[in-house]
């Protein structure tokens, strides 16, 4: 018993393709992408009926004299057969329709809003939910006695609901592949239940299909056939039970005999068959359709065995060779189990086809002849006829992503958008043979709208403020249109050797183009040519910023689980090109979809997830700066990202609710995300700070150095008030920033916290000495890299600055006593030990020496008296009683007048001195 196929028929467009018999199995009914319903009266109908339902149907089912589809209105509509009139509406959803099954008892429908919907047959307004998976519906099945009911979702688990206990659910099972929504999934699962008994459930997993027990849930055993490169997509039994068949991914179809649990030889696909997505069995058992994602629609019928027929593993012992009658040579070869010679089978004027030369054949190539042998009986042959020679094992690979434009929809729709960008949007129309262009600015300034005929058939735009790129995917020419320009302003280039373009970007200095040569061209706005640079790899995407351009391609074939993605960075300066080679961190498991720059001109791309990542080129590393699905209420929505922009840390985004691209009628709304890191426990306030403080320090963002100061100093306090001092001293000194550890030794004085003051007093020689390091590094960088850093992005330590206004940055103005502020130092010294004051000041650089003013006679009287570390020339007390010294005050000290440690033993030992306050003058006297 063999299966064999049928040629494959164009049905509908590229996408997701269902089908099914019909119960009198007089027709099949397909449904696809582009919105039609087509009635085949078999494979071989050249002229089916077509109908137009919307601009999508998912899935079909047909009961009695109904047809029950879903369409783009998120509802489940009735028609009647074959009429196709309208019959009502069913079911409505928030999402497309995504499965659809009919049972005598119910009509239950799955949503790419992860719900579940249940109708009664008998009765249209009992509607049962079921509520449980959170992702996309993939796939569903009713068992024959309407107990139970099978789903399989995108978020991996297999889920089973008891219909007749209001849809309690039974049994979960994970493990399942994963995805966040039906449009970008691969393997649909489809459960199937037993139709004779219902006492088994099959699903695909892998390259197997598993067989569960219905009673206990547990495994009842496997199928796999491994003759199979792909692995299996969906699964359906036939009506009987008898036959299970599975398609995979590289348009195999298998075909199990479920009760001798073995696959059945059929033949193998053509090279235009692709990923099955749907199977329908006839009613009697014996053909079988399937639909590809290509749109393609065949089938596969049941054949006797005959000469030439090829049997699957373990048929090849019961072929019966006694019906046959071969010709007196080859049968006393058979019989004597030799028929080597080349005389038996060598008569190349025979027209038929010899089991036995075939066999003769195989058996000399691999050995299989045992020595000669008197036994003239069919025990004597070999038992296989299959090679010892073990296949090398494959090894599947993740897909290799095709180059694509970003801001761009796909192409096979009829309505897209070439880009959306933060500048505008280019929108194409096709319309027959003639299409058009219409570009719209989101600033009406910078230019007025456009209607373009599109007679080249455009399918590749690029926007800026200055230019308007166009091309085709194959096309060997490059059209501008320079928006800012006067007179004559397009411009066109023709590529030499039939280069045709792969990518294409535009910004408001320059011009790029991806060839199928690799090259990269870049041109001026006017269109002058300035380079042609050699790109190492298949290019994927490119973007650009001002005189930046960043191409991403493939370093290297993709491995098991992720592509190899590098990019350059390249930067113009007159005639002048940096480039800088960097790494992409593409998560394993995912596709780019978008690549651009923030507002600031840093390279930032998304994946397929929502990830966004920003190449900071400060640090020169990538950070994770959103994750948008996290800020979606539904798994099954994504957000087409527009802009980002560093300075107000927003993402400009499209809500698409169950798909991945915005529609173009009616426009969607942009909407604004917030940028937040990965953090750990995010609802945590410290983690809340620690996002706002990491992102204030790695991106241009406005009012940065305010922010990192409030950030940090809020910090402090938290790890304060928490009682981890080290925890706050750790972060002052992370930061390093002298204005930060003024406010962090001036807060820990409030708090009482005199030990923390005391340490973090200790930490100014050790900024400074770093700070200056930090400005050398910074000088270097600038100049090796020809970056002038702005000095939003010098905000991490105020090193970044200017030397010449640093020393009067940390050196505030001395600030003068109040009456209340003298008569708390009076109090203070009037009730506590006499101060000592050490011999040098640690806290005073050579920075400060140069930038504060050397007390003279002049203006020591008309600084206030205050309490402070004096300098070394200060320090020196005159041997007579009467002279009087005034000591200079550091900015430590006008802040904590008790940075200084007090003991008795010093001030006895050493100074023997005190502290006398006199008409508001701090001076040091000798008793």
């Amino acid at each position: 018993m063999a299966y064999e196929r049928s040629s494959l028929r164009y049905a509908h467009t590229n996408g997701f393709t269902s089908l099914t018999f019909t119960e009198d199995d007089e027709s099949i009914i397909t449904c696809g992408s582009d919105g039609d319903i087509r009635v085949w009266r078999g494979i071989d109908d050249d002229d089916p009926s077509s109908t137009c339902l919307g601009e999508f149907v998912m899935c079909i089912a047909h009961s009695g004299k109904r047809l029950l589809a879903s369409t783009d209105r998120n509802t489940v509509q009735a028609y009647t057969y074959p009429e196709l009139d309208s019959d009502g509406t069913l079911m409505r959803f928030t999402a497309p329709v995504t499965c659809l099954r009919v049972h005598d008892k119910y009509i239950a429908a799955g949503s790419d809003d992860t719900n579940i919907k249940v109708l009664k047959s008998d009765d249209s307004k009992s509607e049962l939910h079921l509520q449980g998976h959170s992702g996309p519906l993939l796939g569903l099945d009713i068992c024959n006695k309407g107990e139970l009911l099978a789903s399989i979702s995108g978020d991996g688990h297999l889920k089973i609901w008891n219909l007749d206990q209001s849809g309690a659910e039974v049994k979960s099972i994970a493990g399942l592949p994963k995805t966040n929504s039906f449009e970008n999934a691969e393997h649909f699962g489809t459960p199937c239940f037993e139709p004779q008994s219902s006492k088994s459930l099959a699903y695909v997993h892998g390259k197997e299909v598993i067989v569960l027990n219905t009673d206990t849930w547990e495994v009842k055993f496997t199928l796999s056939d491994e003759r199979n490169k792909g692995e299996y997509t969906c699964c359906r039994f036939s009506k009987d039970g008898q036959f299970l068949a599975a398609g995979t991914t590289k348009g195999e179809i298998s075909v199990f005999d479920f009760l001798r649990k073995q696959p059945l030889k059929t033949e193998a696909p053509s090279s235009e068959c692709q990923s099955i997505t749907s199977i329908s069995w006839n009613a009697a058992g014996t053909e079988l359709a399937y639909c590809d994602v290509t749109g393609q629609l065949g089938t596969l019928f049941r054949t006797k065995a005959g000469n030439g027929a090829v049997f699957a593993d373990g048929e090849a012992e019961e072929v019966d060779f006694g019906d046959i009658e071969f010709n007196n040579d080859d049968n006393d070869d058979l019989a004597s189990g030799l028929g080597a010679n080349d005389e038996n089978g060598g008569d190349d004027d025979d027209d038929g086809i010899s089991i036995e030369r075939l066999k003769n054949q195989v058996m000399r190539k691999t050995g299989g002849f045992a020595e000669e042998t008197d036994d003239n009986t069919r025990d004597s042959l070999p038992k296989s006829i299959h090679s010892d020679i073990e296949p090398q094992p494959l090894v599947k690979t993740f897909k290799q992503q095709p180059a694509f434009q970003p801001g761009a929809t796909p192409t096979h729709l009829e309505h897209r958008y070439l880009v959306w960008n933060d500048v505008g949007i280019v929108t194409a129309h096709t319309e027959g043979a003639d299409g058009s262009l219409d570009v719209e600015f989101h600033d009406a300034s910078v230019h007025h709208s456009l209607h373009i005929p599109n007679y080249s058939n455009h399918n590749m735009a690029s926007l800026s403020t200055s230019v308007l790129a166009l091309s085709a995917e194959n096309a060997t020419k490059l059209v501008c249109i320079a928006l800012a320009a006067s007179g004559n302003k397009e411009w066109s280039v023709t590529f030499p050797d039939c280069e045709s373009t792969e990518a294409l970007v535009a910004t408001n200095k320059l011009v790029g183009v991806v060839t199928s040569m690799q090259f990269l061209r870049l041109f001026t706005v006017m269109g002058t040519q300035r380079e042609i640079i050699s790109i190492p790899g298949p290019v994927l995407a490119l973007a650009g910023h001002e005189d930046r351009i960043m191409v991403v391609y493939h370093s290297a074939p993709p491995g098991t689980l992720q592509q190899h993605l590098s990019a350059m960075l390249i930067q113009t300066s007159g005639m002048q090109l940096r480039t800088q080679h960097l790494a992409l961190p593409l998560t394993p498991e995912r596709r780019l979809t978008w690549l651009g720059f923030s507002d600031c001109g840093s390279p930032v791309f998304a994946d397929s997830m929502g990830l966004l990542q920003l190449y900071s080129l400060k640090s020169q590393c990538w950070y994770p700066i959103c994750d948008t699905l996290k800020q979606s209420q539904s798994v099954s929505n994504n957000y087409f990202i527009i802009a980002v922009s560093e300075r107000s840390q927003i993402i400009q985004a499209v809500l698409c609710r169950g798909s991945s691209y915005p529609m173009t009628n009616p426009r969607p709304m942009t909407q604004e995300l917030t940028l937040q890191l990965p953090v750990c426990d995010i609802e945590v306030e410290k983690s809340e700070l620690e996002d706002a403080l990491v992102r204030a320090s790695i991106m241009n963002m406005e009012h940065a150095d305010k922010t990192i100061k409030e950030t940090a100093i809020k910090l402090f306090a938290l790890a304060c008030r928490s009682e981890v001092e080290m925890r706050a001293k750790e972060l002052i000194e992370t930061i390093a920033c002298p204005e930060l550890l003024l406010l962090a030794v001036k807060y820990a004085t409030k708090l009482g916290r005199i030990h923390l003051s005391d340490r973090l007093s200790e930490l100014m020689p050790q900024l400074e000495e770093q700070n200056q390091r930090e400005r050398q590094e910074l000088q270097e960088f600038e100049q090796y890299n020809n970056v002038t850093l702005s000095p939003v992005m010098r905000v991490q330590s105020p090193s970044f600055n200017n030397s010449s206004s640093f020393g009067n940055r940390i050196a505030p103005k001395a600030m003068e006593l109040t009456h209340a502020r003298r008569a708390s130092l009076k109090r203070f010294a009037m009730s506590n030990s006499p101060i000592t004051f050490g011999k040098k000041s640690a806290l005073l650089n050579a920075t400060e020496r140069n930038t504060t003013p050397t007390p003279t006679p002049t203006n020591t009287e008309t600084i206030e008296s205050q309490e402070n570390i004096p300098d070394k020339s200060a320090e020196k007390l005159d041997t007579n009683n009467d002279e009087i010294k005034e000591v200079t005050r550091t900015p430590l000290n006008a802040v904590n007048p008790f940075a200084a440690k007090r003991k008795h033993s010093e001030i006895d030992s050493a100074n023997k001195g005190g502290v006398l306050i006199n008409g508001g003058k701090l001076k040091i006297t000798k008793k």
